[in-house]
């Protein structure tokens, strides 16, 4: 990561949250997320394929709920996983995303293209349980909100034998 945009971060009250698959911060204070925010993400994110960067909106890891803006760059391999008793829900921000489903041999079973205010695609989706999914940017980067039960659980979260994490 840039050193400017890590700054520029932390300067709008963010701070490092330890852990993850992907640099994370939490917001504090009251949790507002403005523009400014988003384009620090869409920086880090936009030299690196298939980098991701998010923003913890909820305290910490035993929060009740999980929200959490997510800004993701074109390219890298799809992170294909499941949550075995916890739905999610992705809303679209900025961008172009695939969500694309599998089925349990790893055979493309669904997909859904979804898009940012002012596009003609749907805005929002719920992911159930139980349904192996990735997230693939089909525009340079994407930017959304993603949000699902707490508190965190590491082992709810599988990857398929089919593919790596």
């Amino acid at each position: 990561m840039i050193p400017k945009e890590l700054a520029a971060l932390t300067e709008l009250g963010l701070v490092a949250a330890p852990g993850g698959k992907s640099p994370a911060f939490t917001a504090t204070g009251d949790r507002v997320v403005d523009g400014r925010v988003f384009e620090a993400l869409k920086s880090l994110v936009k030299e690196t394929p298939g980098a991701t960067v998010r923003v913890n909106l909820h305290p910490g890891p035993e929060a009740p709920v999980h929200d959490m803006i997510i800004a993701q760059s074109a390219g890298g391999k799809p992170f294909v996983h499941r949550h075995l008793t916890r739905e999610e829900t992705y809303h679209m921000i900025e961008g172009r995303m695939r969500l694309q489903f599998f089925d349990d041999a790893g055979k493309p079973a669904a997909s859904h293209l979804l898009g940012g205010p002012g596009t003609d695609l749907p805005l929002i989706i719920r992911v159930p349980k139980g349904v192996w999914h990735a997230s693939v940017a089909e525009t340079d980067f994407i930017v959304f909100h993603e949000s699902r039960p707490g508190p965190f659980d590491g082992a709810d979260t599988v990857y398929p034998d089919w593919t790596s994490a």
